[in-house]
C-alpha cells in the first residue's frame, strides 16, 4: 500500500541539510515504533529475511517542497514555504491502510543535523490508488535507484544503469524480496515465485541522472551514496513489478532509494 503524506513546516527554522534520508527514514520507523514496538524492532533490527540478508521492504520518495531554494555551497534546502509532500510506500500485509492512516495523522517529524533543522507536522494522508500490474510497466524515479555490487578485494561499486549487470543485479534484488516476503508469509522455505528463473528486460528512456547522498552525515559513521534517477520500461513478471513498486527497485529502498511512480502512457 503506498499513501500520499503531505507536511506543514511548524518549526520557525527554514533549513534543512539536502541529505535528509537517513533522519526521514528513522522518523517513519519511530512512527511505527509507537503503534507497534515489536513490529518496529522486526524492521529495524531484522527485517524480512532471505539468503541471511534483511530486506526492510518499504521505500519513499523524495520530499517535494514548495517554496524552496537549494543552496549547494553550504549543503542546505531553504524551505521558505510551508507544505511538502511525499510518497511512502509498504510492502507489509501486517499493517492495514487505515491503521497506517491513523498512526501518521497529525504526527511531528523534525529533520536536522548538527547544524540546522526544523519541524513538519503531518496535515493530511492519502491513499494512492491501486494500480494495474502488467508484465511491462512504464516507470519515474521519485527517488534514484542504488544498486550496488561487492568488489572481491573487499568495497563494492555503485553501478550506473548502463553498467554491465545492472539488470541483473536488479533481478536479484527482486528475488530476494520476493523470497523473504514468502518465508514470512508461508514459513522458512515455501512460497515465492516458481523456480524457473524470469526473465527482466529493463529499457532506459531519456536522460539519468546521477545523485549522491551521505546518510548519517557529521558522524563518524558517514558514508556517501551513489544512486541514479530515470525513466524505464520494465518488462517482468506481474509479482516482481508490484514488488519494486511497494518495497522498491534496487538496494537500500527503506533509507530512501528506488521509488517510483508509473507513469501512464499519453493516448
Amino acid at each position: 500500500m503506498r499513501f500520499n503524506i503531505v507536511l506543514e513546516r511548524t518549526g520557525n527554522e527554514k533549513y534543512i541539510p539536502i541529505n535528509y534520508q537517513y533522519e526521514l527514514s528513522s522518523a517513519i520507523y519511530r512512527i511505527v515504533d509507537q503503534a507497534d514496538s515489536e513490529f518496529a524492532k522486526f524492521l529495524h533490527h531484522q527485517g524480512y529475511r532471505a539468503n541471511g540478508r534483511p530486506f526492510r521492504l518499504f521505500s519513499f520518495s523524495r520530499m517535494f517542497f514548495r517554496g524552496f531554494k537549494v543552496l549547494t555551497a553550504s549543503g542546505r534546502i531553504e524551505h521558505y514555504g510551508r507544505e511538502v509532500r511525499l510518497e511512502v510506500s509498504f510492502l507489509v500485509d501486517r499493517i492495514a491502510e487505515e491503521f497506517i492512516k491513523g498512526l501518521f495523522m497529525n504526527q511531528e517529524i523534525f529533520l536536522g543535523d548538527k547544524i540546522s533543522g526544523t519541524t513538519y507536522q503531518v496535515q493530511r494522508i492519502e491513499s494512492v490508488s491501486t494500480p494495474i500490474f502488467q508484465h511491462v510497466m512504464h516507470y519515474r524515479c521519485l527517488s534514484p535507484i542504488l544498486v550496488r555490487r561487492k568488489r572481491p578485494t573487499g568495497g563494492e561499486d555503485y553501478l550506473n544503469p548502463l553498467e554491465e549487470g545492472y539488470a541483473e543485479l536488479i533481478l536479484e534484488n527482486l528475488l530476494s524480496k520476493s523470497l523473504a516476503l514468502s518465508t514470512v508469509s508461508t514459513g522458512e522455505g515455501g512460497g515465492g515465485l516458481s523456480d524457473e528463473r524470469p526473465v527482466l528486460d529493463l529499457k532506459l528512456i531519456g536522460k539519468i541522472y546521477k545523485n549522491g547522498v551521505t546518510i548519517k552525515q557529521l558522524t563518524p559513521q558517514q558514508s556517501k551514496l551513489i544512486g541514479y534517477s530515470y525513466e524505464f520500461e520494465l518488462s517482468a513478471p506481474v509479482e516482481l513489478q508490484e514488488i519494486g513498486y511497494y518495497a522498491g527497485f534496487g538496494h537500500l529502498g527503506s533509507q530512501g532509494f528506488g521509488c517510483v511512480e508509473i507513469k501512464e502512457e499519453k493516448v
